[in-house]
């Protein structure tokens, strides 16, 4: 009978010591700070056509990857395909050390560890905290007017001036786009014309281009001709939309894309834009007002406790 406590015994002995190692943690290193992610007037990316944003920790000069998030409406980092709210991201590799944190677009079928060149915010850590800009706001002290001209179909329709945009100032032409700053190979500048009278804005391109002073990628539409400015004929020979941009139905737009751009409309970086006075016909039209750029703050969270526990110290919980 004796033998048999024992054995029970033995057997409770065993069944409780599983049940302890199952309970006390694995044993694991130090993974360092976490980090939390804030940002204002940082808009969701489509993820089909757009990618994804990423942040990361520069340590010893090296980018290490902190995780892949989109934004919802309130500025929130969430996790990718509409899922929740992001509180904490946890980095593979420890962050402590960082100097600075950076937010990339990464392209949807992202294969490279690294991050891209389109750094849309970044900021220099003090303490543990960054505050996040996206390095483009001298592109605000820009300024910008226009004129409402068809030069592509002048010879056949001199009265329809109110179907073209031109970035440019008369009497010259001058370029009517300034102080417009070299803003890198990982972006570019682009104008539009949006309809705004129907419920979802509708965008038009002008066409992209690096400087104000030049021609843009597409001169006046597809069939070309037009000045050395950015601009566009929205006219039936070109063969694209015929729009009345008089109507007082829409706004002008001048848009930094990035470099591949995979967006249907205007990024949402827009340095300046503003509506298109109704009965415009020509001249200098309007002086566009300065839109409103992202930003962000980021903090490291101190560092993920460890937890260990040895063999010995599992057995040693069992004997007297």
């Amino acid at each position: 009978m004796t033998q048999g406590i024992g054995q029970v015994t033995r057997a409770m002995t065993g069944l409780a010591l599983v049940a302890a190692i199952a309970m006390v943690p694995a044993a694991h290193a130090q993974e360092g700070p976490t980090l939390m992610l804030h940002f204002d007037n940082l808009a969701p990316l489509n993820e089909a056509a757009e990618g994804l944003y990423e942040g990361w920790a520069i340590v010893d000069g090296a980018p290490v990857s902190t995780g892949v998030f989109n934004v919802n409406d309130m500025g929130q980092p969430v996790e990718p395909g509409g899922g929740g709210v992001i509180e904490e991201f946890t980095p593979a590799s420890d962050i402590t050390g960082a100097t600075d944190i950076k937010i990339s677009i990464e392209p949807a079928d992202d294969m490279d560890p690294g991050p891209s060149g389109l750094i849309i915010l970044g900021g220099m850590l003090s303490g543990d905290v960054a505050s996040l800009a996206t390095g483009l706001e001298g592109v605000s002290a820009a300024a910008g007017c226009y004129i409402l001209a068809t030069p592509s179909d002048n010879d056949s329709n001199p009265d329809n001036d109110n179907e073209g945009i031109w970035w440019l100032q008369m009497p010259g032409p001058v370029a009517g786009l300034t102080d417009l700053p070299d803003i890198g190979p990982n972006w570019t500048y682009e104008g539009w014309v949006v309809d705004v009278s129907g419920g979802m804005p509708m965008p038009y391109t002008s066409g992209t281009f690096a400087t104000g002073d030049g021609f843009d990628s597409d001169a006046a539409g597809p069939m070309g001709g037009g000045p050395p400015f950015p601009g566009q004929d929205y006219v039936a020979f070109q063969g694209g939309p015929v729009l009345d941009l008089a109507s007082g139905d829409f706004a002008a737009v001048i848009s930094i894309e990035p470099v591949p751009d995979n967006g249907p409309g205007p990024f949402q970086l827009k340095p300046l834009a503003g509506m298109i006075a109704q009965g415009s016909t020509g001249g200098c039209v309007d002086n566009m007002t300065d839109a409103t750029f992202p930003s962000g703050q980021a903090m490291l969270m101190g560092m993920v406790a460890t937890e260990t526990a040895s063999w010995t110290e599992v057995k040693g919980m069992f004997e007297e």
